[in-house]
């Protein structure tokens, strides 16, 4: 797969695949509250929608792209081109790759489960339990887990050049502390709570108190309260090795200079990432996850509706965020809550309804497609300027993870 972190052509992609997943999820409600109706027939997904965004994705720089869609009518999954550019393997949705800040979604699954064993609180100050590390002592936890802290982002200076910014961490382990430190030499963005301000810096001070309050490393974490109660077998926090072991998707990067090479991005330590973008999954493990989480097997109810209330993000109206969870309002009316992730090479999209019947992964953005079914030609997307008659899925340009020129 490939992704440019500072390309207008991965954005288009990404606009492309965000418009399949949108049938299957339940009517809109409130913004502050999780739905109270499900649907009881939802669309079925329109798999040609979710191929012709795939090929979107391929016609906009990648050499491959899949989605995996899982519910009640079963479980379809689609692929188009290759994994592999020198080797010719076709693209597989079997295999592994790297989901970036979808990991964003089990470390505050972690650190909510540490809450609901009353070793934190979500409105104490981070410097409570982690002693003079943030220069603000008002600062919380829930701050981070929703993007409010005001800490700056520091991958935004470190991949200020796609490339050589990437060249230069590829194979270097930081420390969380070296992480943290690099945030607050830059100015902070807004005032603790004040308003969203997506920052991995967030996610890095998390994976500190993950490993304060347990007294083992973050992986250990992973393990023992998400991956291995959920049977993800190919699901792996394997930082700071490079290496994705078994069948994988190699990643390939978009340099600035248009018509330079790509750069194949698959061998990384991920270390300027680690608990905020460092986990290695495939398709059917993150349905797996996704629609677990939604369905409580994770979380109490009271948490789980704790992390599904959000806020806005933008001005559109369509995007949220709650607890470590993105929420993506689509055209029919469904909403769909999970993570986008983004590391060199990849874009992910891992969505659930919020009963969790219904979920999709995939290596683009088929969102609408997914969980909007197939439009009739009879009523067109009201908010597209497609002609009248003409059957569309309108692309919802995703949050970037990432910083990116565009």
């Amino acid at each position: 797969m490939t992704v440019s972190l500072l390309s207008h052509r991965r954005l288009t992609a990404s606009a492309a695949l965000t418009a399949a997943l949108a049938g299957l999820l339940a009517p809109a409600t409130s913004a502050s509250a999780a739905p109270t109706a499900i649907r009881t027939q939802a669309p079925a997904p329109d798999m040609a929608g979710i191929v012709a965004a795939l090929e979107s994705a391929m016609a906009n720089g990648a050499p491959g792209a899949m989605a995996r869609y899982s519910g009640p009518e079963g479980v379809e999954g689609r692929a188009v081109g290759v994994r592999d550019r020198e080797s010719g393997a076709a693209m597989d949705t079997r295999a592994r790759f790297r989901i970036g800040s979808v990991s964003k979604t089990f470390s505050s699954v972690v650190l909510l489960q540490l809450v609901e064993e009353g070793r934190l609180t979500l409105d104490a100050s981070v410097n409570t339990y982690l002693e003079e590390l943030l220069p603000d002592d008002r600062i919380t936890v829930r701050h981070l887990l929703t993007h409010r802290s005001g800490l700056a982002d520091y991958t935004n200076a470190m991949f200020e050049e796609t490339v050589p910014g990437f060249e230069a961490v590829r194979n270097r382990v930081f420390g969380y502390q070296e992480l943290v430190d690099l945030s607050l030499a830059e100015p902070r963005t807004t005032e603790p709570g004040a308003a969203y301000a997506y920052s991995n810096a967030n996610f890095a001070v998390v994976g500190m108190l993950i490993e304060k309050l347990t007294g083992r490393p973050v992986a250990d974490a992973y393990q023992r309260r998400v991956i291995k109660p959920l049977g993800l077998r190919e699901t792996a926090y394997v930082h700071p090795d490079t290496r994705i072991k078994g069948t994988h998707v190699r990643g390939y990067l978009h340099p600035d200079e248009t018509g330079a090479p790509l750069v194949d991005s698959t061998e990384q330590t991920a270390s300027w990432a680690q608990s905020a973008g460092a986990v290695i999954s495939s398709p059917a493990d993150l349905n797996t996850f996704t629609s677990a989480l939604m369905r409580g097997r994770l979380l109490s109810p009271a948490t789980l509706e704790a992390m599904t209330t959000v806020t806005p993000t933008d001005g559109t109206d369509t995007r949220f965020y709650g607890l470590g969870l993105r929420r993506y309002d689509l055209s029919c009316g469904t909403r769909v809550y999970g993570h986008t992730g983004t590391v060199q090479g990849y874009y992910t999209y891992a969505f659930s309804t919020r009963d969790g019947r219904r979920s999709l992964s995939a290596l683009a953005n088929t969102l609408e497609a997914a969980f909007c079914g197939k439009r009739p030609a009879s009523a067109p997307n009201a908010r597209s300027a497609e002609p009248s008659g003409t059957a569309v899925h309108l692309p919802l340009r995703a949050e970037r993870d990432l910083p990116e020129r565009h």
